[in-house]
């Protein structure tokens, strides 16, 4: 039943065939002659921005999208924030000019999400672009902005197989799946060494099967192996489908275990109704981000949300110990009515980056704007994330400088509580029975 990565790198490849062929002629006719002082003398700075909009993951593409509007406020008005060009108005590297951001909708489709980019460079003249959500769908896109030479900044995309490709133009803010994969059995493994009661190691793997779920998947393998966690058994589904039930039965048929789920929005809230429909309760659920932390997870599930754990990048919590965060968050709800997200906070970080780069490159062209970008030296301080800061790494474009937290959602917050420098509240353990919760039916 597992689609393995190679089957899906070789996916990847065989649609990369037509996007290297294709931009031979484009690279020959497009910006080459753009001198840099024709780069400079310009009324606005360009960037395309990719996310879904319409589909199955049209929730989370606003979301992501809520976020970059905020950040580009910010960069465009001056305000009195411990951010990244917040203080100076426009990008005053280039002549106080305003970031100009282009958006156009992946649909959640790779062959989509590859042509727009095409088009925002041809078309739009942009400098650099900002995408995609999915794996999959981030893996056919800067594969085309590689082609092209153009900057490919990714905040939300977590594969680990997307910096070991070898390209030069691929840049990514956010820590892998393979470090947050750690970070759930360094959780499990502290538990152990916490509670009075035995905790038991016994997995389940549940995991969409393109290039995120996979990816995960066999960094779970790997590292359950290494600290003596026993796979009780590995549930690979199509995250397209409508109809889960097969899955689930092989769940069902499982003994009780903790749970780790790789999912987008639309399966994860079907998988949860799932498990309370056949009154399955796991010892734990982590969710790995994703569609654990989409808009509606709690909206939809509501008190059903209860309980369940996710590796995250970010928290509202966090704010309680650094102001800067709270501030941006308090204007994102002002805003929007809502608290940011992980993947909104990771949207905003990294437009602030991209920006950032651009200014000191003081230029438009591309490979000034990449230099930057490989330049990017930027402390824990001035960033809303709990990383150490953004710096990347010259053969692969990934930042080494960031981590990840887990939290547990609770009286419908997402609460931080691992690591414990971090933790507001206790955490929650193990997960009840559908019986016993206050609002089972």
């Amino acid at each position: 039943m597992e689609i393995g990565l190679n089957k899906i790198l070789k996916t990847v490849c065989r649609r990369c065939l037509w996007v290297w062929a294709g931009a031979i002629l484009v690279i020959g006719l497009w910006g080459c002659s753009k001198t840099e002082e024709e780069a400079i003398e310009t009324e606005s700075v360009k960037i395309g921005v990719v996310y879904p909009f319409s589909g199955p993951n049209a929730a989370t593409g606003e979301d992501l999208k809520s976020a970059v509007e905020l950040a580009g406020e910010i960069i465009n008005d001056t305000f009195d924030l411990d951010l990244p060009m917040a203080r100076g108005k426009g990008l005053v590297g280039l002549g106080g000019v305003p970031l100009d951001i282009i958006y156009r909708d992946s649909q959640s489709d790779p062959d989509i999400a590859a042509a727009a980019v095409e088009s925002l460079y041809l078309k739009e003249g942009i400098a650099a672009v900002i995408g995609c959500y999915g794996s999959t769908i981030t893996a056919a896109a800067s594969e085309k902005a590689e082609v092209l030479k153009l900057p490919f900044l990714n905040a939300t995309s977590t594969s680990p197989i997307l910096t070991q490709r070898g390209l030069q133009w691929f840049f990514r803010t956010t820590p892998d799946d393979a470090i947050f994969a750690d970070n759930f059995f360094s959780f499990l493994s502290g538990l152990s060494n916490q509670r009075p009661d035995p905790v038991p190691k016994r997995l389940i793997l549940v995991y969409e099967n393109r290039l995120f779920g996979t990816g995960v998947a066999a960094a779970e393998r790997k590292l359950a192996d290494r600290h003596g966690f026993p796979i009780a058994g590995e549930i690979p589904y199509d995250s397209k489908s409508d109809d889960f039930d097969a899955e689930l039965r092989q769940i069902e048929s499982l003994p009780k275990s903790v749970i780790l789920q790789t999912s987008y929005a639309r399966d994860a809230i079907a998988f949860m109704r799932g498990y309370k429909a056949r009154g399955i309760s796991p010892v734990a659920i982590l969710g790995m981000n994703a569609g654990f932390i989409s808009p509606g997870f709690i909206r939809e599930l509501g008190p059903d949300a209860e309980s369940v754990l996710s590796r995250e990048v970010w928290a509202p919590d966090l704010g309680n110990h650094k102001p800067v965060i709270a501030d941006i968050n308090q204007r994102f709800h002002e805003r929007y009515g809502r608290d940011m997200t992980g993947n909104s906070a990771r949207a905003f970080t990294a437009v602030l980056v991209l920006a950032d780069a651009l200014n000191r490159a003081g230029s438009t062209r591309p490979e000034a704007v990449r230099q930057a970008l490989l330049a990017t030296e930027m402390d824990a301080g001035p960033c809303i994330m709990p990383w150490d800061g953004i710096r990347f790494d010259p053969e692969n474009g990934q930042n080494i400088l960031g981590k990840g937290i887990i939290v547990q959602i609770q009286d419908g917050h997402y609460r931080t509580v691992w690591p414990r420098i971090y933790a507001e509240t206790e955490l929650r353990w193990p997960m009840p029975a559908w019986r016993n919760r206050p609002h089972a039916e």
